[in-house]
């Protein structure tokens, strides 16, 4: 007699009023979830930044550990999570180990994306199959941006881990028909609400979600008061800023009262940055969107994505009311804002990632029909063995081939030291040197001095220098006056309004040293004793490094002096074997504002070309008078050029391939190549380079594209400039943004864009109202956030070949 699987009916209990749960799926092994969990940790934390990085990163590393409070909205959660896992996982330095927390929630994240289409999974033969939920986390795991925020200290990875789990509780909830999961899904929404209002972006989507569901829920009293605790219990991390706030060794002191407390939780001082966009600028937010989108997922995965999406639609509505509700409040909200766009969409790519594997089992469907229809496998115990195994040809190469891809690009932050070898700088400049110092910084390079000072105990001794945090309350030039008495003032940076503002800034080991006119006192490391036609005498120079790579900028400091006034404009200009750097004057001190006998230091950087040959070089050194023409001058040495010191450059494994460089429309500083630039007024196209002119009216909006793609890694936060200058070039009007209209910067806290990446810009310019009829002409180009230095064009030689890229001319005709 057979032993019957079935239960007594007395232990059967129908699902709760209004669940319809789908047709039951063969669970997967038990196995795969940590094993998956266990593979994506190790992959993340292999490639963890192995210390502090600049900005952010580095408050979320020790906030947690002194217990303070962190920028707006706080991160409460965030902060007792990490300060809890700073705890128990004492490992390395609590700058390291707070890393590897976000490599295990980034890891959870993943695995929370193979329950969630393991849960959704339907009723076919491909079912008893990992397949497409290992895909879903795979895709997930690969995707640049997902990896690069599961790679360092940050709160953005936990509001992805906190969504994906509200997605899988739902969908556990869903599918069981259980209310311990809907009360699971209520105390992580109360956390996700302490954590980042980001979080809560999806709450319509999980209201018309669960209504959907049953539809009776808000009549079951017992129900909403279970949830309703629930909630409550989530909300409680919220009671650690009245708590705290008054002795909090850093952030705001008032929020235990209402005003501090609503001030910081709701980032009132940041909402500016809210709904930023118009109505006519949605076109370019969604050509911003798929740009990001191409970035993180391969086409075959896209392609799956938009089959997923149609299956869900088709198949189970309830399903797709929540992922299309849930995309679209994140999407409206994330593109129409300009800070942290990038952080914000890894939880709509996280829901996108589970919609692929959904494709991917419509896919197995499909392959199914195939084996039944076509192939007409009579044995069954085949057919689902057949398509798994075509479903592991056909989709699980697309995400292994990402992640490989990112690798090669230098997505690992393992070996990105620039914020310690920093913090080491500092301290070495400045211990013992008693000088009483001021360091004027801003956000970026003062917290990793904090990092050291809270958690390892390296404070910087005052009698040696003060650490100033220079906010954006007050300008650069305010905060240099209001501390001009108090000792010698540096800078980690050029700052462009300080300059402006009539002081000079003197590059000295890691800092810029601030000096009102006239310097006396700078010394070069090596000394000179020319002369420029008797008019500019060369002191000497500094070469911080005598080998460089192919690729990387060669840094020359030159140290110059004029016994009398100039008023012609020259210029140093530079050679490095056979390649010329002849620098441009923008941003820079010219020699007609130079002092009579005052040291003027500046700081120069040859980009040293990709396709230059590894050996070594001599460096010389020349003068130009641009007011005559670039016309090069005698100097006392004989001839016009005088030899600096010999340069080894060496071989660059990372170079891009020469037929990119070659189709490139212009090479900016060997970090960004322009590709392409196509404008539109009205009905008109053109394509860079034009010669025909472009024909528009005053008022009229030009849309310009543009297509860059990363060289090497930025070094800078780089700012695009589109400029429409008349014939004596001459400024008409412009737009200057952050790439993606503030999307995807190159540069926050360590390089965003990988080698190889190739972007999708797009601009809408207005042209004036009352801008007058006549020709004018279109150009672009880069410059570095703080210092306003544009970036130099190189040209296939390797020369300096100006600062700006011309596209074309545009003629504005009369109304």
């Amino acid at each position: 007699m057979g032993i019957s699987n079935r239960q007594p009916a007395s232990s059967r209990r129908p699902p709760p009023s209004g669940i319809q749960p789908p047709a039951s799926t063969t669970r997967h092994p038990a196995f795969i979830s940590p094993l998956l969990f266990l593979a994506t940790f190790s992959l993340y934390a292999l490639t963890a930044a192995p210390g502090t990085l600049f900005g952010d990163p580095s408050e979320y590393q020790f906030v947690p550990a002194i217990l303070g409070i962190a920028h707006p909205p706080g991160y409460a959660f965030y902060t007792l999570l990490a300060k809890l896992w700073q705890t128990l996982v004492p490992v390395s330095t609590v700058a390291f180990r707070t890393n590897l927390l976000a490599a295990a929630v980034g890891a959870w994240a993943v695995t929370a994306v193979y329950l969630i289409v393991s849960e959704w999974g339907f009723k076919t033969t491909t079912r008893n199959s990992p397949l497409a939920p290992l895909f879903a986390a795979l895709s997930l795991a690969a995707a640049p941006d997902f990896w690069q925020h599961a790679a360092h200290a940050n709160a953005h990875i936990v509001s992805a881990g906190l969504a994906a789990t509200h997605l899988w509780l739902l969908a556990r909830w869903w599918r069981t028909g259980q209310d311990r999961w809907l009360a699971a899904f209520a105390l992580t929404l109360g956390w996700a609400a302490t954590h980042h209002p980001i979080t809560l972006m999806g709450g319509p989507a999980y209201a018309l979600f669960i209504l959907a569901v049953r539809p009776r829920i808000l009549r079951r009293g017992r129900t909403l008061l279970l949830l309703a605790g629930c909630l409550l219990v989530g909300l409680s991390p919220f009671l650690y800023y009245p708590l705290r706030s008054p002795t909090a060794p850093f952030g705001p002191t008032d929020m235990h009262t209402w005003d501090g407390f609503l001030r910081h939780v709701t980032a009132r001082g940041l909402r500016v940055n809210l709904f930023h966009f118009g109505l006519a600028d949605q076109p370019d937010r969604a050509l911003v969107f798929w740009s990001l989108l191409r970035l993180q997922f391969p086409l075959p995965v896209i392609g799956l994505i938009l089959v997923g999406l149609i299956r869900l639609a088709r198949r189970t509505p309830k399903l797709a009311l929540l992922i299309y509700s849930f995309l679209f409040t994140h999407l409206l909200f994330t593109l129409n804002t300009v800070q942290d766009v990038i952080a914000y969409l890894l939880l709509p790519f996280a829901a996108l990632a589970a919609v692929a594997g959904v494709g991917a089992l419509a896919l197995g469907e499909f392959l199914l029909g195939i084996a039944d229809s076509r192939l007409q496998i009579a044995d069954s115990n085949l057919r689902s063995p057949i398509c798994n195994l075509l479903l592991v040809l056909l989709i699980l190469p697309w995400p292994l081939l990402q992640g490989l891809q990112d690798l090669s690009r230098g997505i690992s932050l393992r070996d990105f030291t620039a914020a310690e070898e920093w913090v080491a700088a500092v301290h070495q400049w400045f211990d013992g040197r008693g000088e009483g110092a001021v360091l004027l910084s801003d956000w970026e390079h003062l917290t990793p001095l904090w990092v050291h000072a809270h958690t390892q105990g390296e404070e910087l001794d005052e009698e040696y220098v003060r650490l100033i945090y220079a906010s954006t309350a007050k300008p650069w030039p305010t905060w240099v006056w209001e501390y001009i008495e108090e000792g010698p003032i540096y800078l980690p940076d050029d700052r462009a309004a300080v300059r402006r503002e009539g002081f000079r800034l003197v590059p000295e080991g890691p800092l810029y040293r601030v000096v009102a006119p006239p310097v006396t006192d700078a010394v070069p490391a090596h000394p000179l004793d020319v002369w420029a036609n008797g008019r500019v005498h060369i002191l000497g120079y500094d070469l911080p490094a005598a080998a460089v790579r192919a690729g990387d900028p060669l840094v020359l400091i030159l140290y110059q002096r004029v016994p009398e006034p100039m008023e012609r404009i020259w210029m140093p200009y530079a050679e490095l074997g056979p390649v010329e750097a002849r620098w441009t004057t923008d941003s820079r001190l010219l020699t007609t504002q130079w002092l009579p006998g005052e040291v003027v230091v500046e700081r120069y950087e040859l980009p040293v070309p990709f396709n230059l040959p590894p050996g070594e070089y001599p460096l010389r050194l020349g003068y130009a008078d641009l007011t005559g023409g670039r016309v090069a001058l005698p100097l006392s040495t004989g001839g016009t050029t005088v030899e600096l010191a010999t340069i080894t450059v060496l071989p660059n494994p990372d170079a891009p391939p020469a037929r990119v460089r070659e189709r490139a429309l212009a090479n900016l500083d060997n970090r960004v190549a322009l590709m392409g630039a196509r404008a539109r007024v009205g009905g008109q196209v053109r394509r860079a380079p034009w010669e025909e002119p472009l024909p528009a009216r005053p008022g009229q909006p030009l849309h310009l594209t543009l297509t860059w793609r990363a060289l090497a890694s930025p070094q800078d936060s780089y700012t695009v400039f589109i400029h429409l200058i008349d014939g004596a070039g001459r400024y008409v009007t412009g737009h200057d943004y952050t790439p993606l209209g503030g999307s995807a910067p190159t540069y926050l806290w360590f390089p965003k864009w990988l080698p190889g990446q190739t972007l999708t810009d797009p601009y809408r310019l207005v042209l004036p109202a009352d801008l007058p009829p006549g020709d004018y002409w279109l150009e672009v180009g880069m410059y570095g956030m703080t210092s306003l230095r544009r970036l130099p064009v190189v040209d296939l030689a390797g020369n300096l070949a100006g600062d700006r890229v011309i596209l074309g001319p545009v003629r504005v005709e009369a109304d």
